[in-house]
């Protein structure tokens, strides 16, 4: 598995299909995908950009349950944080897709619940990660001595 760049219109496509609440596209974004022997299986979609504010919103499915290895991680987080200076990343899921729930609470992002987020049914998580909070998971070797 290995990021590529480039590819935005193909990684969102993919994303999309992947995450119903997200057919109705993303208005501005940039993307990351995530090639498997020239096969693309999961990526990220960087959307609502607020350099004031140092914040923004990331989408990101694989069709692979794989596809999220930790040099995939480094290298999606690398970007927001690194990269472009936010303080914080945000993510917005459906609470019934626990899996993806699970892996942003285990990768570090702190989350609270909103009822009804997703519908009269559909309650919502909203996960945030903050650059410090990235630096300081222990997740990465990268972050483990200074």
């Amino acid at each position: 598995m290995k990021p590529v760049y480039g590819q935005d219109e193909a990684v969102a496509e993919l994303v999309a299909s992947l995450i119903p609440a997200a057919s109705h596209g993303f208005g501005a974004f940039t993307a990351m995908g995530v090639d498997h022997h020239g096969t693309l299986v999961g990526g990220f979609v960087f959307t609502n950009w607020s350099p004031e504010a140092g914040t923004i919103e990331i989408s990101y499915a694989g069709i692979d349950r794989r596809w999220l290895t930790r040099s995939v991680l480094h290298a999606a987080f690398s970007y927001v944080f690194d990269g472009i200076g936010c303080q914080m990343a945000i993510a917005q899921t459906p609470a019934q897709q626990q899996h993806a729930v699970r892996i942003a609470r285990a990768y570090g992002f702190k989350q609270v619940t909103i009822p009804r987020l997703y519908g009269r049914d559909q309650d919502g998580i909203i996960s945030t990660l903050t650059a410090e909070d990235w630096r300081s998971n222990g997740f990465h070797k990268e972050h483990r001595h200074g």
